[in-house]
């Protein structure tokens, strides 16, 4: 999972220097776009080492956190740089706010901004990651899992509308309505990248059009024996599909060249991953539950933080 290394974050200028680096790389600029002059003093150093600029072109005052989600914030650099690197690796809120001494709501609400921005920039094609238009791999494997994710902290005042209770054993598949949304994923044998996404239902429509958005368009799909991908056997159909009959093992070598290459197994092992750590959240709203399935993906993809992905969090 993500790297995020602090050993040469230790101090509050050393830490304003990482993010104005990461989040600005070719230099500051004004709201308006007009560029900060190397040698322009800063407008307001009341919040040092956090300083105001006025731009001289258009009077507007910033700093390296306008227009991101951190704008306006009255966080330390060190708090930010801190956070950032709790929310990439998933550490629970209730973890970061006891450890750091802060206000629990606050710092959920900025979670849920920061998981909204990099689920809205999924498709931007980062280094290391799936490009714009899905997985490049000639193979890719699918499958689904149900994760219990019901109306956490809400109320439920009616008393037709009861909260359900903790363990979700309503019957048949998960759809969003019965509060087992269920996640598709993907993952590429030759790249070895993967894409998730929580969708209201495992029907053949909305698995087809999640499927086709995501995989290359000549892709073979290696799935189970779910019925929703025979629209994959058409021939119609660009994409080809092989199937594994788990009845008569978890894979299967029908060439006969000694391998078994008919499985999903690769995507079903991800699965614990995920649900190891969206279990450290003890239950997640199912409102929200795409932006930690977002962050996941971002953690699972990548090696280290880099910059890119610093702007993506703070939704530049």
């Amino acid at each position: 999972m993500i790297g995020f290394p602090v050993d040469e974050l230790l101090s509050e200028e050393e830490c304003y220097r990482y993010l104005k680096r990461s989040l600005h790389p070719e230099g500051l600029f004004c709201p308006n776009g007009h560029e900060l002059p190397d040698d322009q003093a800063p407008h307001d150093r009341r919040r040092t080492p956090i300083v105001d600029y006025r731009c001289r072109e258009c009077g507007a005052v910033f700093n390296i956190f306008t227009g991101t989600v951190w704008s306006k914030t009255h966080y330390d650099p060190s708090t930010i740089v801190m956070l950032l690197r709790g929310f990439a690796k998933g550490v629970p809120t209730k973890q970061l706010t006891d450890e750091m001494d802060l206000a629990y709501p606050s710092v959920l609400k900025r979670r849920h901004r920061i998981q909204e921005a990099v689920q809205q920039g999924q498709r931007v094609g980062l280094p290391g990651e799936a490009p714009k238009d899905g997985l490049p791999d000639p193979e890719v494997e699918a499958d689904e899992m149900y994760q219990n994710a019901g109306e956490k902290r809400k109320p439920h005042r009616n008393l037709d509308d009861p909260p359900r209770q903790r363990a979700n054993k309503a019957r048949g598949r998960g759809t969003y309505e019965n509060d087992r949304p269920p996640v598709l994923g993907m993952v590429g044998r030759e790249t070895g990248w993967a894409c998730f996404r929580v969708c209201v239902d495992t029907k053949e429509e909305t698995i087809r059009r999640t499927v086709a958005g995501e995989t290359a368009e000549e892709a073979c799909i290696f799935t189970d024996e779910n019925r929703s991908y025979l629209w994959l056997e058409s021939e119609k159909e660009s994409r080809s599909r092989r199937a594994v009959d788990h009845s008569r093992g978890w894979a299967e070598d029908r060439d006969e060249d000694g391998i078994r290459e008919i499985h999903v197994n690769t995507i079903e092992g991800i699965w614990t991953s995920l649900r190891n750590r969206l279990r450290r959240f003890r239950g997640v709203h199912k409102d929200h539950l795409s932006g930690y399935v977002a962050m996941f993906e971002l953690a699972f993809n990548h090696d280290q933080i880099t910059p890119a992905l610093l702007q993506r969090m703070c939704g530049m």
